[in-house]
């Protein structure tokens, strides 16, 4: 194991802090350092709205938006969208693994008081890339390995019934009657197993940075962080999740109410609108899309910033060593 790159962490407070502690601290550091995390959130949602882009603009030579409506060609879809999903997938995955690492390492560096930019952040996510997306792949097929044994069995049945149904393509009630049940049982046990592991490894990320471990060292690292304070960190995560809902509430109201102004006002007129009400209602659209990705940014580094908090508060009740003490100046 290597040294971390932050060498000697300016804890503040020097003891475990409470359950008030934890939250006061997550949102006057992301109030005091949001700039970077911006940059770095927008990267994935962007990354994932202009591969969508690609995906309809495949679409477009097979006829699927051609006017007037004609029967699209389904082999020309296939082959035009099978390749641009797959490639999506690949792409998204680096990307996902670049954030996490991005908005770790700036999430750990504002609570130490060490301020960085997004390009810095950036720089050091790429210099460690196929560690980040290793972590990032292994823990989500721990978290989801309930879904994908059902998606397995359920596939297997298929099979099975398509094998033996002999043409007949209605299921025997009495099947269904067992699968249908069975299946929504299987799918809460899997919703218990997907929060409790992702609980136990929430702290993996921090754990890789800070201490400067592999994913598999990470992964371990973190179930040893979380023992005894899943119920901690699942309650921060809740209320962060409740003020996100409280937020998205009440920016679709401000939303709905601006379409609808814009509704009455452009009642019987849209077949006579002029060019640049068009534009106007293009830039308006592009001003609500930038305003979402900012406010989906500033929720995805409200929980970076959370798990970069209770890290080090989990390695001050684990770790008994005394950590050194910040300056009193900081205003953070």
């Amino acid at each position: 194991m290597n040294d971390s790159f932050l060498t000697t962490p300016p804890y503040l407070p020097a003891v475990p802090m409470t359950f008030g502690q934890i939250l006061d601290r997550i949102f006057r550091l992301l109030k005091a350092g949001w700039q970077p995390f911006i940059a770095i959130g927008i990267f994935p949602f962007g990354l994932f709205f202009l591969l969508y882009g690609a995906i309809f603009a495949g679409l477009y030579p097979a006829g699927f938006f051609s006017q007037p409506p004609t029967h699209p060609n389904f082999n020309a879809i296939i082959l035009t969208v099978a390749p641009l999903y797959l490639v999506m997938l690949v792409v998204m995955f680096l990307a996902y693994g670049i954030y996490y690492g991005a908005t770790t390492y700036t999430a750990l560096h504002v609570d130490h008081c060490h301020p960085v930019t997004a390009a810095e952040s950036f720089r050091h996510a790429f210099g460690n890339l196929g560690r980040y997306c290793w972590l990032y792949l292994l823990r989500g097929l721990i978290v989801g390995a309930p879904f994908l044994v059902l998606m397995f069995i359920f596939g297997i049945v298929a099979l099975i019934f398509a094998l033996t149904s002999k043409g007949n393509p209605n299921p025997d009630p009495g099947l269904l009657f067992l699968l249908i049940p069975l299946g929504a049982l299987l799918y809460l046990g899997g919703l218990v197993w997907a929060v409790f592991m992702a609980l136990r490894y929430s702290l993996a990320f921090p754990a890789c940075l800070q201490e400067n471990l592999t994913a598999t060292q990470a992964l371990k690292r973190s179930a040893q962080l979380t023992e005894g304070a899943k119920g901690r960190i699942f309650l921060v995560a809740l209320v962060i999740y409740a003020i996100s809902y409280a937020g998205i509430m009440v920016l679709y109201i401000v939303f709905a109410i601006v379409a609808a102004i814009v509704g009455i006002a452009g009642a019987g007129s849209w077949d006579h609108m002029s060019p640049a009400a068009y534009i106007l209602l293009g830039i308006l659209g592009l001003f609500v899309l930038a305003l979402l990705l900012a406010y989906f940014a500033l929720l995805m580094a409200a929980y970076s910033i959370s798990f970069a908090v209770q890290y080090r508060d989990q390695c001050l009740r684990k770790d008994p060593s005394p950590p050194a003490i910040i300056p009193a100046e900081s205003s953070i």
